[in-house]
């Protein structure tokens, strides 16, 4: 299948910024299908839904009757899912290539499902809902839902990885997608990512077959230099904290390394510990030894002695997530928990003098009046000290974080402190009001703008003139994701020194040195 040659002039009537890339990655994507898998992998930002949907219009320009699934495994697959159809909406798409179902309807009739589904030229719906309602649709009506597929997408395909990378199986309802269209009916998958890690690419491809897998990889698309700032703020009582915690982290590490495996780093112990490996070993076998994932545990002693490990493991590790990229009152609150109490008996005295931590805030009308005094973790005094300073020079400022705690408190000293037009969004935000937010910072009516991941989840932010990270994620594929959603802009990057969250950054850093000495290095 080739890409028409009248194609260019049937999106004459859709509000699209027509790049030259995204019409040829269209073209390549056709040109490959329908005997091949594709696993497009470019940057975040450069609108691979919109490829998408474009793809699905020069199908249906060769076959009136093709059917396409839109799905995602993500935290928030029900939004993503959602924002696709509400682009395809925009785009004018609904006329263009027919009924769309958003499964977010309740109350509605397996029978009722099944018409929907078979009047829709394109399913958006979450993994988890689509292979249910397969499930129950198939088992109850004998109907079965994916007849006729032509194609699936399946959003950020790197979500597809997250049980297999951690010693664990893939996720069922992919499995049962994958084992469908091997036994029953064959149809390509179009993967959508936008990761530089190669290991992870490769992966990808594997699962969706080597052999029939096409990778068009893309990942100069950024047209504008964004610089990046490292800024260190230094506490003593947070790295003394940060310090005492890591310490006690060695005791489980070790246990852990006893019974599973003495070659474990740190990381993959710290991965499995946050990767569902506690939920595992809290059920009860049918007997012994059993496997975890590729690890064998040999007997009920051994089993105690994970659990217990990986319990505080967690423990210990969650509390320097909150120390470092929370807020002081939600740290203090984790550690004086009555089922937490007793691990962190070491560390509660010091932290309470932490929490005292206040500093004196300047009202953004009245600079030089400082009246309000706040308590606050270090970096949200160092962000409101870059907010004023960029936004008296009329900058759009964006600022992350991932902790709706410390989102909400930043978002209540900004209108204290009369910061003027910010806006907050969170994954508690109504799909109304983060559209109607979004479109004022595009407008350039909100100054400042703080997301958690989950509020800024899919977006393009190129209106922002200063990108502020609160808090570092620990994928790295996060951080370059924001970045580069945010071209052509002065990026912060809050880290406080001489703590753990500084080797955090050193793998961010690296990658963008590596990113800019390749784009120094003129191609032969």
């Amino acid at each position: 299948m080739i890409l028409p040659t009248d194609f260019e002039m049937q999106l004459d009537g859709l509000e699209i910024e027509k790049r030259d890339y995204q019409l040829a990655a269209v073209g390549e994507v056709i040109e490959s299908l329908p005997d091949a898998s594709v696993l497009l992998n470019y940057p975040y930002g450069t609108g691979k839904t919109v490829i998408t949907l474009l793809a699905f219009l020069a199908i249906k320009n060769e076959n009136p009757n093709a059917k396409f699934i839109f799905t995602s495994a993500r935290e928030a697959a029900g939004l993503r899912c959602r924002q696709a159809l509400e682009m395809a909406k925009k785009f004018g798409f609904i006329e263009k290539i027919g009924y769309l179902y958003d499964p977010t309807g309740k109350g509605l009739s397996l029978r009722q499902k099944s018409k929907m589904y078979e009047a829709a030229s394109v399913v958006f719906s979450p993994i988890t809902a689509l292979m249910n309602d397969h499930f129950e649709i198939r088992s109850k009506l004998k109907i079965d839902i994916l007849e006729g597929i032509n194609l699936c997408v399946i959003d950020e395909v790197t979500d597809i990885l997250a049980r297999d990378m951690s010693g664990f199986r893939l996720s069922k309802y992919f499995e049962v997608l994958f084992r469908r269209r091997e036994k029953v009916q064959t149809f390509p998958i179009l993967g959508l990512t936008g990761t530089r890690d190669r290991q992870k690419t490769n992966a990808i491809i594997k699962l969706l077959e080597k052999d029939k897998t096409k990778l068009m990889q893309r990942l100069d698309l950024s047209p504008y230099e964004t610089v990046t700032k490292f800024q260190k703020i230094k506490r003593e009582d947070y790295i003394k904290i940060d310090q005492l915690i890591s310490t006690q982290i060695t005791k489980p590490i070790e246990m852990i390394q006893k019974n599973l495996d003495s070659n474990l780093s740190r990381l993959e112990i710290i991965k499995l510990s946050y990767g569902g490996i506690l939920d595992r070993l809290q059920a009860e076998p049918k007997d012994y030894p059993f496997k975890i994932g590729k690890y064998t545990v040999k007997d009920k002693e051994t089993k105690e002695e994970l659990k217990n490990a990986f319990l505080r493991l967690f423990k210990l590790t969650h509390s320097r997530l909150l120390l470092l990229e929370s807020t002081p009152g939600e740290f203090l609150k984790y550690i004086e928990d009555e089922e937490n109490k007793e691990l962190f008996k070491t560390i509660i005295e010091a932290s309470k003098e932490m929490i005292s931590y206040r500093v004196d805030l300047p009202r953004y009308d009245e600079p030089e009046e400082k009246t309000t005094r706040g308590l606050v973790q270090p970096k949200v005094s160092t962000a409101l000290d870059l907010i004023h300073e960029h936004l008296i020079r009329g900058a759009q400022i964006l600022l992350f974080t991932r902790y709706l705690a410390l989102g909400e408190q930043i978002y209540r000293l900004l209108n204290v402190l009369k910061y003027p037009d910010v806006k907050y969004l969170s994954g508690k935000t109504t799909e109304d009001m983060r559209r109607i937010t979004l479109k004022e910072f595009d407008d350039g009516n909100v100054n400042v703008l703080v997301f958690t991941p989950l509020g800024g989840r899919g977006l393009n932010l190129d209106a922002a003139d200063i990108v502020i990270h609160l808090d570092i994620t620990t994928n790295v594929d996060d951080m370059i994701q924001r970045r580069e959603r945010a071209r052509g802009c002065l990026e912060y990057v809050l880290v406080l020194e001489g703590t753990s969250e500084e080797k955090k950054v050193k793998e961010y850093e690296e990658l963008i040195n590596k990113e800019e000495k390749k784009e120094e290095t003129p191609e032969e």
